[in-house]
């Protein structure tokens, strides 16, 4: 079972979003065993946005068997000791589920989800959405440098581009993230309307936790697969090299 998560040390900046559409992906389009940790206490964006979903499908008639949906399971905030506990019991869900999708609340303190995974070894890899401004450059960066520091795996990607920024830009911040030796995907998600709002069983956007509407995201932003099979293919290759 592979652990992934999107995830930056602040708020609004998708994580979730991207969270929910790659268990999606995963589950849907690619036939995976998926479930979700929601952590996002106490939003909990994932839970309700699945709420959300299943009540409007009611309202439209539509009938949806939700034992083909992943399951999205909201976690309490926990201490530090129940967390090294959950962390402990992970390995357990292996032999059910071939992708564990996390998702937590932006923010990196030591009594975090976020941090106790990390420092337990759970996370297979960590993908950080960074957008081209000073302090979410910064941010991203600094995280990085606490991610070597306990060795976990991270790709970084720069989202909400809105393609009038001068591309020499890019080539600088490719730089600066090459010298940090923080990973940095060649994928460049396009700001949209549509990735900022939810799905429901009448409009189709483009977020949803019951489909992946795969014809919309490659007609809207076709860098979100190309970023997921990258993702995948990461995570993959780390794979093969312990197995080497």
């Amino acid at each position: 079972m592979r652990v992934i998560s999107f995830f930056t040390a602040k708020g609004g900046t998708g994580k979730s979003t991207f969270n929910m559409l790659l268990a999606s992906f995963l589950q849907y389009e690619q036939g995976k065993r998926v479930i979700v940790l929601d952590f996002d206490a106490p939003e909990y964006n994932l839970t309700v946005t699945r709420r959300r979903e299943l009540d409007a499908a009611r309202r439209a008639g539509r009938e949806i068997d939700e034992a083909t949906l992943y399951p999205i399971e909201s976690i309490e905030v926990l201490s530090i000791e129940e967390l090294r506990q959950l962390a402990g019991n992970l390995p357990g869900l292996a032999g059910r589920f071939d992708y564990l999708i996390m998702d937590f609340k932006g923010s990196f303190l030591k009594t975090d989800a976020v941090f106790q995974m990390v420092v337990e070894k759970c996370l297979d890899l960590v993908v950080v959405p960074v957008e081209l401004d000073g302090m979410s450059i910064a941010s991203c960066y600094s995280l990085g440098n606490i991610f070597h520091q306990l060795g976990q795996r991270m790709l970084v990607f720069f989202n909400r581009v809105v393609g009038r920024e001068n591309p020499k830009m890019y080539e600088q911040f490719a730089d600066f993230f090459a010298k940090g030796g923080i990973p940095l995907s060649d994928c460049r998600v396009k700001n949209t309307v549509k990735m900022r709002r939810d799905s429901d069983a009448v409009t189709g956007f483009v977020r949803s936790s019951i489909c992946f509407p795969g014809k919309e995201i490659r007609a809207v932003n076709p860098e979100i697969v190309k970023l997921f099979n990258e993702v995948l293919d990461y995570v993959g290759k780390e794979e093969e090299t312990a197995a080497g």
